[in-house]
């Protein structure tokens, strides 16, 4: 034994931290600083970065409530919190490096271009974690708000279709491989079970927890797979176990539904405070109109039992919703083709009753 902490032990010790935190404007982060360096010399890339819906994401943070598990300073990945921009970055990379190591003409890798750094624009302010809320209560989530902006449906997306049909590349075809429905030569890489969101997201995860080079997994994975090396078998075996431990023990564990619920929790008791129009706020002026929550979110970095104590004693039993999500191995598939990825790499998902009180056990 080498004495290295396990995924699990890094968490707990992330719960007990007494790390001073604060928000920090997520502009103060170097938007091209994700763990790896990002050379685009592509004139679209410059373009779309330059608009306000691309800069807005660099004030939504990555992980929504369970970022503040973190205090958000220094270079390393694993000391700092990551941000929606950081992350359509790292999948232009990986579709970058996927692209041109098939050989995919321009257009095609340029249509990747552009769907990577546009997949996320939609987010709202504490990211996947108010979206349940904001869905129930004004019928919006990140996908409709993401098609929305692309398609110019809403004031906010001013100047994306307008750069895309300047640069020829075509939003349906964007849209389509956004939605996971595109059906031509490179939809398997937004579609399949394992592809490039959730490969740089879940490196991403990885390289958050723990001081660990996770980010250049990615690319060699990308690699691999652009390579059709024999080898992309055990390397996508081995970011499919990685992904099963990052959902199970840190964004579906207790740790992560508990930061989730306590946020959610707080919206709702105070959803007159709330307009549909919040979605598109960035995080620092969320958590400035409701320093309560960002109270909370403070003591909840510190210490579970100190925030059983702060928070209203109603909210600890309510009973809430915790989903779960699974990720296993059907190892008699042998990945002979993409299509085979669907059918090695499964997952389940399900839902059970739970109280805050329960998640802070």
């Amino acid at each position: 034994m080498n004495g290295a902490k396990t995924l699990e032990q890094v968490i707990a010790d992330m719960w007990n931290s007494a790390e001073r935190l604060e928000v920090e404007p997520w502009a103060s982060v170097d938007a091209f600083r994700s763990g790896t360096s990002h050379a685009f010399d592509d004139p679209l890339v410059a373009a779309l970065m330059s608009l306000a819906p691309l800069k807005r994401l660099k004030g939504i943070g990555f992980l929504g409530a369970i970022d503040y598990l973190r205090h958000g300073s220094g270079r390393a990945g694993h000391r700092r919190r990551h941000n929606r921009l950081e992350h359509s970055l790292g999948v232009a990379h990986l579709a970058n490096v996927y692209a041109r190591e098939v050989g995919l003409p321009d257009n095609r890798r340029r249509l990747l271009l552009a769907a990577s750094l546009l997949h996320d624009v939609g987010h709202g302010p504490l990211s996947h974690t108010l979206e349940p809320v904001f869905s129930d209560a004004f019928g919006i989530d990140h996908h409709s708000v993401t098609r929305d902006l692309i398609t110019g449906d809403r004031r906010a997306g001013l100047g994306i279709a307008e750069v895309l049909a300047a640069e020829q590349v075509d939003i349906e075809e964007v849209l389509a491989l956004i939605d996971g429905e595109h059906d031509g030569d490179v939809g398997f890489l937004f579609s399949n079970q394992i592809n490039l969101d959730t490969l740089e997201g879940i490196m991403r995860c990885r390289a958050f927890i723990a001081p660990r080079p996770a980010y250049r997994g990615a690319e060699r994975i990308a690699l691999l797979w652009a390579r059709g090396d024999h080898t992309a078998e055990g390397a996508f075996d081995e970011f499919w176990r990685l992904k099963h431990d990052i959902y199970t023990l840190f964004i579906g564990g207790p740790a992560g539904a508990a930061l989730d619920t306590l946020a959610q929790t707080y919206m709702r008791e105070h959803l007159s405070q709330f307009s549909p129009d919040d979605f598109l706020i960035s995080e620092t002026m969320l958590l400035r109109r409701h320093s309560e929550l960002h109270g909370y979110l403070k003591v909840a970095a510190r210490s579970q039992e100190k925030l059983r104590e702060v928070v209203p004693k109603g909210w600890l039993r309510a009973p809430v919703e915790r989903r779960r999500r699974e990720f296993f191995i059907e190892k008699d598939t042998r990945l002979v083709n993409n299509a085979a990825i669907n059918f090695r790499y499964r997952q389940t998902k399900t839902r059970s009753a739970t109280t805050l009180a329960d998640l802070l056990d």
